[in-house]
């Protein structure tokens, strides 16, 4: 026993790349010993088909039952040699089956095969069903049913043909949720005013989609409990959809930062909800930690929206408020790293920033 797990063990690490965490995990799900050659006529198929080392890994490590439970010629290959007889390149076959594994157990003539006509038909050629394929890997696995349904649906909706070629392409997973659910997140979203041939319609139905109403509730009163009205938690919403996601800590967190520390009103915050975004350890308290520096010392008289430093790439940033002030104050090299603790109080008396136009007041 104990040298069938050493086996297993060497054998994820040496030929399948795996170690920590996803090495202690694809054991769980595996007892194949030393006399067992199916491990390695897996790895050996994959390799023929073009599959690279990180591909192996990546493949392996979300699916580790392939190793041992599925015979790779009479299972996996002729799934590959179908997806390679379209008008994928082989390298693109490789992509989408390292992406979305799941698909190598989908059933070819059951499910495959109809909903690759499913996608053709709804698409409008062969062509934009491919391009769809290479976007959007997880449409592979989506229900047929389904999927038929809810693009019908669309349809019924007059939504635009290229409006649904780009959730497709965007996230053509989302075709394959149960129907009832697909259809009461278009409309709600509908019913809140979202025109459904806008991108706002694409980026708000996946958080509705994949969270339950539960969630959805849960989330709107916390954001109340902090002051936001209805109106300011859709506004939010319309703005920055996936902040329905946010686990609760990070809201929680966020809040604190931005109502308390930064005295910014939910009003405010949810004209700008873009800031939430952005991570508080990462981004937003080192950088408002160097204009706590920079305005500390008065280096500088000009004036920043806060939401529009948060938005500057780190290059920019780092540019105007780090590089730009370091030799005459230091201190803004520690604080864009993080050993300068932000201090609200301090920031908030000294104004050489004009930070009244930045909403902190």
């Amino acid at each position: 026993m104990k040298d069938s797990l050493e086996f297993r063990t060497q054998f994820l690490k040496n030929k399948c790349g795996l170690s920590g965490k996803a090495l202690i995990s694809a054991l769980k799900y595996l007892t194949f010993d030393s006399s067992n050659t199916r491990p390695d006529s897996v790895l050996e198929l994959f390799r023929t088909f073009g599959f690279t080392q990180p591909n192996i890994t990546r493949i392996i490590s979300i699916r580790p039952r392939f190793l041992q439970s599925y015979n790779p010629v009479n299972v996996f290959k002729p799934k590959l040699d179908f997806l390679l007889s379209t008008e994928l390149t082989r390298a693109e076959v490789v992509a989408i089956v390292t992406k979305n594994p799941a698909v190598l157990e989908s059933s070819l003539n059951n499910h495959i095969i109809p909903l690759l006509k499913l996608i053709k038909s709804t698409t409008g050629n062969s062509g934009n069903a491919v391009a769809i394929l290479k976007c959007s890997p997880y449409v592979l696995t989506d229900n047929p049913k389904s999927f038929l349904l809810n693009a019908n649906f669309l349809r019924a909706l007059d939504v635009p043909h290229s409006q649904i070629l780009k959730l497709l392409k965007a996230r053509g997973g989302l075709f394959g949720k149960p129907h009832n659910k697909f259809r009461k997140s278009v409309l709600k979203l509908k019913d809140m005013g979202f025109d459904l041939d806008s991108s706002y319609f694409l980026n708000a139905l996946p958080p509705l989609c994949i969270g339950s109403d539960a969630t959805w509730e849960s989330r709107c009163m916390l954001f109340r409990s902090f002051g936001f009205s209805n109106d300011e938690i859709l506004s939010m919403f319309k703005k920055l959809p996936v902040i329905m996601c946010f686990k609760e800590n990070h809201i929680n967190e966020k809040m604190e930062f931005f109502l308390k520390k930064l005295q910014w009103t939910p009003s405010r915050l949810s004209t700008n909800p873009g800031v939430l975004n952005y991570s508080l350890e990462k981004r937003t308290i080192p950088r408002c930690s160097v204009l706590q520096v920079l305005v500390l010392t008065y280096s500088t008289s000009e004036s920043y929206m806060i939401s529009s430093i948060l938005a500057m790439t780190d290059r920019k940033f780092v540019k105007e408020f780090v590089s730009a002030h370091k030799d005459e104050v230091p201190e803004v090299m520690e604080a864009y790293q993080g050993k300068l603790k932000f201090d609200e109080y301090t920031f908030k008396q000294k104004r050489q920033f004009n930070l009244q136009s930045s909403g902190i007041n």
